[in-house]
């Protein structure tokens, strides 16, 4: 009776790893297909971290946005005490002189907001490109510039009486506008970085259903060879013995 090998290293390779294709040998089109799949999936995985990048931009300049609209508040209210009749000139300079300084606060707020060392309400950012999708591609976060030029209070002026509130009310109004905008974008943001965990946690599964071994099952199938392996060890040294046994006669006959 000859033995055959019913289980090798290999097997017990795959039990300790974990996994069923370990090498091309083990299945080439499984491991090709693996591989495309941890591509997308690592790809998706970096995408959803851009995309958080992306969320902490559009939090930063909210937060500025924030204070610029409550200063062109506070200077529409000062505007509106300006226009009394009841205000002498030195009146009308004291409520110039905040307005100036709230002015300057958004100014501030404006060139000075920044994430990453780059300047994002001052203009030098039309759009910010961001890589939420595996191929690198994706989404934008449009940063308009809150310079007071460019929400049209440049040089608001209050002391001669005659106040152009249209002024403050087209800045609030262009000020609320950017900030739904980036609202918005930000709302898309969250919903692609949602949509990325979902393609990454089903990109994972289908990896795994592909590359790693059914545990269970290969233990018991080693567990099985390992038995019938013993059992014919068994039958080979019974037979053997049978054999020298038989011959045993002959030998003593000579």
């Amino acid at each position: 009776m000859r033995i055959t090998k019913i289980h090798s290293v290999t097997d017990y390779g795959r039990i300790a790893s974990g996994k069923r294709i370990r090498k091309a040998a083990d299945d080439a089109s499984g491991m090709a297909i693996v591989n495309k799949l941890k591509a997308t999936a690592n790809g998706t995985n970096v995408a959803t971290n851009n995309i958080r990048d992306g969320i902490g931009v559009t939090k930063i300049a909210d937060g500025a946005y924030n204070s610029i609209v409550d200063r062109l508040q506070r200077i529409r209210e000062l505007a509106v005490r300006a226009m009394n009749g009841t205000n002498s000139t030195e009146d009308r300079q004291i409520l110039q002189d905040e307005i100036s300084q709230q002015m300057a606060g958004i100014d501030e707020s404006a060139k000075n907001t920044v994430y990453n060392q780059m300047k994002l309400m001052d203009g030098s950012y039309a759009t910010m490109e961001i890589a939420s999708n595996p191929t690198g591609k994706g989404s934008e976060i449009k940063l308009e510039s809150a310079r007071l030029d460019a929400i049209g209070i440049a040089g608001f002026d209050v002391t001669s009486g005659r106040v152009n509130l249209d002024m403050i009310d087209d800045a609030i109004k262009k000020v609320s506008g950017d900030r739904s905008t980036l609202g918005a974008q930000a709302n898309g943001l969250a919903a692609r970085e949602r949509v990325n965990q979902i393609a990454y946690e089903n990109l994972t599964a289908s990896q795994s259903r592909i590359e790693d071994l059914d545990m269970a099952k290969a233990s018991s199938e080693l567990k099985k060879n390992e038995n019938l392996q013993a059992v014919r060890i068994a039958m080979f040294k019974k037979e053997r013995e049978q054999e020298a046994a038989q011959s045993l006669p002959n030998i003593m006959l000579h």
